[in-house]
């Protein structure tokens, strides 16, 4: 039987959901889409992936209490001295894969994304196993639904057994390059979802930044295990180049695979994704917390705690803190990280 290991990134700032994600505790640490944190509800998906083993959770130092208060009993918690990127990531989730079976197969999924369709997940990540187990570093392509700029490509190539071989990957393009690829069909988003052989990924990353594989190798031999976590060397960390998954190895390799689906994904970006998700009232009022909504339509409105009213609206988020709240058109949500770069400059805690 094929053994998934799935190894749960668990960095990212989460800026554009500000003022709810904060530095010490990004959104995948907040329920956001349920009454779990999107990080327990991705380590619940992962189980989902045919032969999982207990997950591997890679995180910051600076994350080391809230993803151990998070993390399964049976899982492994691997601390990086600094960010360095999904490249050296899928390093060590191949290092501790192979801990497991020499054949070990890494099953590699951010931890702040939202997944509706858990069969559809299921029957995609079965398909990417037999790519992955044929030595072929598998995308997953999301079907999309319309000429999004806002992710980047994958062009199918030929078929290849349960899913095609990648013809070319694209960064996030301009309007008209998104329509036409939406209007010519084969392409799909890169959802940033991976699964490959972990010797298999090891070697393609030894071919192509071998400074970054000789750096992560270093870092896990000098590091030590205490329980349930794994530390680095901070040394041999500092070298190692960052890079992603995507620049390193995925878009040099000649064995890149991508496998279609439709699963109800979202990568939660930013506010105006949590209204598409969310379930709305007659006017597509979707709420959290304690509010009151009248005669307004259209509206995305959480309250950690205080009362938040609103009358005779459309098409707005608020989002009420503690410490700060939040008011913008839904269709600018985009355009909270330019609070956050304003917050940044005039040295406010309120990012903390």
């Amino acid at each position: 039987m094929t053994i998934i290991v799935p190894a749960v990134l668990c960095g990212g700032s989460g800026t554009r959901l500000w003022p709810l994600s904060r530095t010490a505790r990004p959104k995948q640490f907040h329920p956001l889409t349920s009454e779990a944190t999107l990080l327990a509800e991705t380590i619940a998906r992962a189980a989902h992936a045919p032969g999982a083993t207990a997950p591997v959770l890679i995180a910051g130092e600076s994350m080391r209490a809230v993803v151990t208060a998070e993390a399964p009993a049976d899982a492994q918690v691997i601390l990086e001295p600094e960010g360095r990127n999904t490249a050296p990531a899928a390093a060590l989730a191949a290092l501790a894969a192979l801990e497991t079976a020499p054949d070990a197969i890494v099953l590699m999924l951010p931890s702040d994304h939202f997944v509706g369709d858990l069969a559809a997940f299921a029957a995609a990540m079965a398909k990417g196993a037999s790519l992955a187990a044929d030595n072929r570093l598998v995308t997953f392509g999301i079907e999309p639904d319309g000429p999004n700029t806002g992710y980047g490509y994958i062009t199918a190539g030929a078929p290849l057994g349960a899913g095609f071989a990648v013809a070319k990957f694209m960064e996030k393009p301009k309007r008209e390059i998104a329509e036409q690829l939406f209007a010519a069909g084969g392409s799909t988003w890169n959802a940033g979802i991976y699964m490959f052989g972990a010797q298999f990924f090891l070697d393609e990353l030894a071919r192509f930044a071998p400074q970054m594989h000789a750096a992560v190798a270093d870092a896990w031999r000098g590091g030590a295990r205490h329980g349930q976590v794994r530390t680095l060397d901070a040394a041999a960390w500092a070298a190692c180049p960052s890079d992603s998954i995507d620049y390193a190895v995925a878009e040099k390799t000649d064995r890149a695979a991508v496998v279609p689906v439709t699963m109800a994904w979202n990568d939660v970006g930013a506010w105006a994704a949590l209204h598409e998700i969310g379930v709305g009232d007659d006017d597509a009022n979707v709420t959290s917390g304690d509010v009151i909504v009248l005669d307004s339509k259209g509206c995305y409105v959480r309250s950690s705690g205080r009362l938040v009213a609103l009358v005779g609206v459309e098409d707005l988020v608020v989002i009420e803190t503690p410490d700060a709240v939040l008011v913008l058109p839904r269709s600018r949500t985009q355009d909270v990280k330019r609070i956050v770069e304003e917050l940044k400059a005039r040295g406010r805690g309120e990012l903390l």
